[in-house]
């Protein structure tokens, strides 16, 4: 299983972070890991893993907008990489890790420190899954709780928390209604009614239909004043078991 890290550079400084990163690859030294940088919050969704690399103390405030955004919508395992310890700002980090497992890698204990590290994160991860009932070959498509993701056709799209919730709850209702109000207990624990609910949901089912656009397996029906349907497309032919075996005996039947 290869893993994917992100790393985060909060500064601008292409030289030095090239360096860190080729410093990094090298702690890790090892094929099953795919080291990314980040430039945009969409990449989050495909890690197991993010590095957040920090140089000065004046860095820590875009550092924690980052976190503050991830904070509802991604676990992770998040190292940051300081080059300065501060005691008072270190106290603010398990504030800001709701779903995520922060750990403070001071510049001084080295990068091969941070490379074991992050190997152990990722080891005890891959234990856990491969721990989880196998996939069958015959799937072509599921769910992938552990990267946020919905998988068809060996095609990973990734979502957010929340659309990762809304998306679990249909497919668990394939071709059947799921309500507005289902639909919002899910993603919130409690449902009013009110009309801004109903909003929220459809900007949330607006962003997951078009990155649905990237297969041509599911598709998501609007139910005019009820809720949402997920069904397969019509642009993608699908056939039962049944079908196939009636498919079968026919041509045989016409052999004879």
């Amino acid at each position: 299983m290869e893993n994917t890290i992100g790393i985060l550079h909060i500064r601008d400084d292409s030289e030095q972070n090239d360096n860190i990163g080729l410093l990094i690859n090298r702690a890790l030294n090892e094929q099953r890991y795919s080291l990314i940088e980040i430039t945009d919050k969409k990449q989050i969704g495909t890690l197991d893993g993010l590095i957040i690399n920090l140089e000065k103390s004046s860095d820590y405030v875009k550092a924690f907008q980052w976190l503050i955004d991830l904070k509802e919508e991604h676990s992770l395992f998040i190292w940051i990489l300081s080059g300065e310890n501060d005691s008072e700002l270190t106290k603010l980090y398990p504030h800001l890790s709701k779903n995520s497992v922060i750990e403070i890698i001071r510049a001084d204990q080295g990068f091969e420190t941070l490379g074991i590290v992050i190997k152990n994160a990722l080891n005890y991860k891959n234990q856990l899954l491969n721990r989880e009932k196998p996939k069958k070959e015959c799937d072509s498509h599921f769910l992938d709780e552990s990267k946020l993701s919905l998988v068809v056709h060996d095609k990973i799209i990734a979502l957010t928390r929340k659309e990762f919730k809304i998306i679990e709850l249909l497919y668990e209702n394939l071709d059947s209604v799921v309500t507005y109000d289902e639909i919002n207990s899910a993603i919130y624990g409690t449902s009013t009614g009110e009309s801004l609910e109903k909003y929220r949901v459809a900007n949330f089912i607006f962003h997951i239909r078009n990155k649905l656009k990237e297969q041509t397996y599911f598709e998501i029906e609007i139910i005019r004043t009820k809720g949402y349907l997920l069904t397969y497309s019509k642009k993608e032919p699908f056939l039962s078991k049944i079908q196939v075996k009636k498919s079968y005996n026919d041509q045989v039947l016409n052999r004879i």
